[in-house]
């Protein structure tokens, strides 16, 4: 019922039906537990409340001025807390390069070709300094012994993400990631690479979803859902 009930309001209701079809691929669990990482404005959150009634949800953003608008606009949800920092693979600093088109921005650098790929001018604006953490220590601080969704969109930075948390994605049960079949930045990891690390920690691929071609029509990036498999 719960399914023909979610089909039947994506007929009347055009912001669920969007936010439905984004992320059809999640598993049907009961999501107490998320992190948002590379939260940016807030439109996974946004679109993942309109689906699901989670009892917290953790948002970083590295970008203070994103980090600051993000804690003004969820202020009365007592669900929601929001840290400005960058999730990385470990404590500390590092230089965050704020991108001319803002979505781009990342803690590595950027390929070149991206501008060609894009077909717009994708260059660093400035760079800053700003804390990084990483997501044992996000959960350590937030009091989360569990994870029941971990997304991430951090611009190529989801290698240094899992690798630093190679250790506890045991307590992880599903993880929303965006790919590149494409190096779109200096070292990440492109999807073959992605989809054998999180295999062999007991993650399977669900599904892709948001997929985009470059403007000459090779495959370029997509969103990822994978869940941990259930050891018998």
């Amino acid at each position: 019922m719960g399914q023909l009930r979610q089909q039947l309001r994506s007929l009347f209701d055009k912001k669920y039906r969007r936010a439905f079809r984004n992320l059809r691929h999640l598993p049907r669990l009961k999501y107490r537990f998320v992190i948002d990482a590379g939260a940016n404005r807030g439109a996974f959150t946004d679109a993942f409340l309109r689906l699901h009634n989670p009892e917290r949800v953790v948002l970083v953003e590295a970008n203070p001025e994103f980090a600051l608008k993000l804690r003004d606009k969820y202020s009365t949800d007592r669900r929601i807390s929001v840290i400005a920092a960058a999730l990385s693979d470990n404590r500390g600093d590092a230089t965050f390069q704020i991108n001319s088109y803002p979505e781009a921005s990342s803690l590595l650098p950027i390929d070149p070709r991206n501008s060609e790929w894009w077909s717009r001018g994708l260059s660093v604006a400035r760079s800053i300094v700003v804390p990084t953490l990483s997501l044992g220590e996000l959960m350590a601080g937030e009091k989360l012994e569990t994870i029941d969704l971990l997304k991430l969109d951090v611009q190529g930075a989801e290698r240094l993400v899992l690798t630093g948390a190679s250790g506890i994605l045991d307590r992880v049960r599903v993880i929303y990631t965006e790919v590149f079949f494409e190096t779109l930045y200096g070292d990440a990891w492109v999807f073959r690479e992605t989809n054998e690390f999180l295999a062999a920690h007991g993650f399977k691929l669900c599904g892709l979803s948001n997929i985009v071609h470059a403007a000459d029509g090779d495959l370029l990036q997509a969103n990822a859902t994978f869940r941990k498999i259930a050891v018998s």
